[in-house]
């Protein structure tokens, strides 16, 4: 997996939705200069193609589901294939990092009821709290343990979700832990540091 961390904090700057920051990250890549997350080698991926996956975001009030094609990349030197996958999308789920932000900060305003937030943005009981945990987990891993004690989880995801320096928080979460910021499936992305 090629994770590009700039969409994020550019789709905070210039307020875009999370398919265009989507479109606009993966537009203008360009594989040659980079290197293989397995091998390490660079200048040597190549286009694969692309495949279909959902999108599902929120505006702060309605849900959206679309399809996009993220790209894929081979490496020529190693064989293996490479998705190309911006800060906004989180590995191995249809909801963006920032539809998962949006549905915390909803938790933890404590305004609504857990199976009101839940029908809200269309998501089930089981999975808010998979990414509570998940969320709490992440934190303490990204602020310590004292810090993340002190820090109240709504302060902290509204301050995450409006700092222009989201994307480089996220990446050396990404650099240090091998896998993303809220990402549920415990399969650590293939990453090598470039030589």
């Amino acid at each position: 997996m090629i994770r590009l961390f700039t969409a994020l904090s550019k789709s905070v700057i210039d307020r875009l939705t999370d398919e265009d920051a989507f479109n606009k990250a993966t537009d203008g890549f360009k594989c040659h200069n980079e290197h293989c997350p397995r091998c390490g080698s660079t200048g040597k991926l190549s286009p694969y193609g692309d495949y279909a996956r959902w999108l599902v975001s929120t505006d702060g009030k309605n849900v959206f589901s679309k399809h996009i094609r993220p790209l894929r990349f081979e490496c020529r030197s190693c064989g293996t294939t490479h998705v190309l996958l911006p800060d906004t999308l989180t590995p191995y789920s249809p909801y963006s990092l920032r539809f998962k932000f949006t549905v915390l900060i909803a938790y933890f305003e404590r305004e609504q009821t857990v199976a009101y937030v839940c029908e809200r943005f269309g998501i089930a009981i089981s999975t808010i709290y998979e990414w509570i945990k998940l969320f709490l987990s992440h934190k303490e891993l990204l602020l310590g343990i004292v810090a993340s004690r002190r820090e109240p989880a709504l302060v902290f995801l509204v301050g995450l979700l409006s700092d222009i320096r989201i994307s480089d928080l996220l990446m050396g979460f990404f650099h240090q832990y091998a896998v993303s910021f809220l990402q549920a499936k415990p399969i650590p992305a293939t990453y090598c540091l470039p030589p």
